[in-house]
Formats: C-alpha cells, sequence, structure tokens
C-alpha cells in the first residue's frame, strides 16, 4: 500500500522557516527530506516568483509528521503563525473525501 500523500502550500520565508527546523534535526532522519524539498522549492520559485507567492509542496504522511515534529522545537514566537496556518491545511484536506491526507492525529497541534 503507498504512503499516504498531500499539498501544503508554503512562501519562501516558511519553506526557510522549515528547512532551518529540519537542519536541528539529526542529519541521517532528515537529509532525503530536506532534497526533496530544495528540489521541489528549485522549481516552484524560479527567477522572478515573488518570495510572498505560496506554493505548493507535495509532502508524505511521514515527512509531514518529520518536519511537524522538527518545527515543534522552534521558538514559538517563531513558528506559531506557521504551525496554525499547516493545521488549517491539513485538517482542510482531511475533510475532503477525495484527496489522499494525513491521519487526524496531526490537526490541532
Amino acid at each position: 500500500m503507498a504512503e499516504r500523500t498531500f499539498t501544503i502550500s508554503l512562501n519562501l520565508e516558511e519553506g526557510n522557516v522549515l528547512l532551518e527546523a529540519l537542519a536541528e534535526c539529526p542529519f541521517k532522519s532528515v537529509f532525503e527530506l530536506i532534497g526533496k524539498l530544495n528540489q521541489q522549492a528549485n522549481q516552484l520559485f524560479v527567477p522572478g516568483t515573488s518570495p510572498q507567492e505560496r506554493r505548493q509542496f507535495i509532502f508524505t504522511e511521514a515527512e509531514l509528521s518529520c518536519s511537524l515534529k522538527a518545527l515543534e522545537n522552534m521558538p514559538y514566537h517563531r513558528v506559531h503563525k506557521l504551525l496554525e496556518d499547516l493545521n488549517g491545511q491539513i485538517g482542510g484536506q482531511r475533510n475532503n473525501q477525495h484527496s489522499t491526507v494525513v491521519t487526524t492525529g496531526y490537526v490541532n497541534i
């Protein structure tokens, strides 16, 4: 059975905060995710793209879990808006019966 995936919209600043959080984790557990996110960002944020413009990144359930755990270790004042936004995006996808999304365990972090 394939792992569930979902789409998360991030702007450049939010993506950088997520990468910063992941960089604080043990390399062995995050290097593939960091590489995947960098690859997606390079394709999505071409020259001339506004840094405030949101782009859609594809995550697996395991990648989302890792990302949320990493963000939880950052100072609250730096990540609370991003976590709130992620909570809304996950909840919205979870309620969409036609999407392949994460379990309810990630909602209401």
